[in-house]
């Protein structure tokens, strides 16, 4: 990168530091609520306790309860609250951030899948296998609509204004359309390239306009417009492609393939050139920092983080671990990746603008993942 642009870019972090990228205007917003993106939450995977880490001291400040010992979390920094299920009980725990109070709600299944909404206000827990969908209003701490009679179910995502559900489902060749006021599926929308097993993943592209769909069987991404309620194009893809990764600024949208270990890295404004780079297998997620000028790919199988330069269009590093990573977060303003490691038990903490790893925080048990509140490409 050419230090004119590195200064500019630098410039105009320093104008974002402790803002989320996506954060409504401050005189709308509760001012506590804004200081929870401060914080780095760290259910532990074998114990009912969240580890909560200070990100700008880089150190555990307390412990909070969890309500069980989960499986997956999510946290809504509008609600202040974090959301866990174990993947066994039929109950969700709702944890109040700030009094470190749990309220439990009973689930009309055990769900193994949560999705927060856009709006930070509603979050649908799935049971996936058996094709039931809870919908929780975190507002009024209770089940607001119950989706059931779903085949089984692949992934979940809400709607732009949190008023339907995408569903990918075994059997639909394309993406099924739930209502929310009336949780049913009322139609589908199909894929540019029918798959007969049904869809895989869900995501959006880095406008969030259009839906992208992955195929079970691997291949071509379709592109889905919900207000045409048609499929608009497709976008390469291998056999060995499982997620899709729209960059924290929306500049890009990363596919790994774990069978050709490479990254696939379609440009916002040039989607249909994209640059092939070396990449893994294993890969436990991707990760844009510095204002997507860079990226990293834990790899589980390798236990190592690739690092790319994404200005130069590269791979530029390689960074050892020592143990197995697990699912992480990226600061509001993108300056920051918090990568839990499993064993030993520790949280890495992966400067964007070095690219390196800054600070290594020992944690009291095996983590299930890290959580920020308002992280950096995820609005809400």
């Amino acid at each position: 990168m050419s230090e004119p642009l590195r200064l500019r870019r630098r410039a105009l972090m320093v104008g974002l530091a402790g803002l989320g990228l996506c954060r409504p205007a401050a005189a709308t917003v509760d001012p506590a609520r804004l200081e929870i993106g401060r914080y780095v939450y760290v259910p532990s995977a074998v114990t009912p306790d969240v580890s909560v880490i200070d990100s700008e001291a880089n150190r555990i400040v307390g412990q909070m309860p969890a309500g069980l010992v989960a499986r997956q979390a999510v946290i809504s920094r509008s609600a202040a609250t974090l959301v866990a299920i174990d993947g066994r009980s039929p109950t969700a725990a709702l944890v109040d951030v700030f009094a470190g109070t749990v309220r439990r709600v009973a689930l009309p299944a055990p769900a193994q899948r949560l999705t927060l909404g856009a709006a930070g206000q509603l979050v649908a827990a799935t049971d996936l296998a058996g094709g039931t969908i809870a919908v929780i209003d975190l507002g009024e701490g209770r089940v607001s609509t119950r989706i059931a009679g779903l085949p089984k179910l692949r992934d979940v995502m809400f709607g732009a204004r949190d008023t339907v559900l995408y569903v990918a489902a075994d059997g639909i060749s394309g993406v099924g359309v739930v209502d929310l006021a009336s949780g049913v599926m009322t139609h589908r929308i199909a894929a540019s390239r029918p798959d007969p097993a049904g869809m895989a993943a869900l995501a959006r592209t880095p406008d969030g306009r259009l839906i992208l769909a992955l195929p079970q069987g691997g291949g071509p991404i379709s592109v889905l417009d919900p207000a045409k309620g048609a499929p608009v194009g497709q976008l390469a893809a291998g056999l060995g492609t499982d997620a899709v990764f729209p960059s924290g600024a929306g500049n890009y949208l990363l596919v790994p393939d774990s069978e050709s270990a490479t990254l696939a890295v379609f440009r916002a404004a040039h989607p249909a050139d994209p640059v092939s780079l070396p990449g893994a297998a294993g890969v436990v997620g991707l990760y844009t920092a510095w204002l997507d000028s860079v990226a990293f790919m834990p790899s589980a199988a390798d236990r190592r983080v690739l690092v790319y330069d994404l200005d130069a269009m590269r791979r530029i590093d390689d960074i050892a671990l020592r143990g197995t990573p697990a699912r992480g977060a990226v600061t509001a303003d993108s300056r920051a990746l918090y990568l839990p490691v499993l064993d030993p038990p520790s949280l890495l903490v992966l400067d964007g603008q070095t690219r390196a790893v800054s600070a290594s925080i020992d944690l009291p048990s095996r983590p299930l993942a890290a959580i920020i509140a308002g992280a950096s490409g995820v609005c809400h």
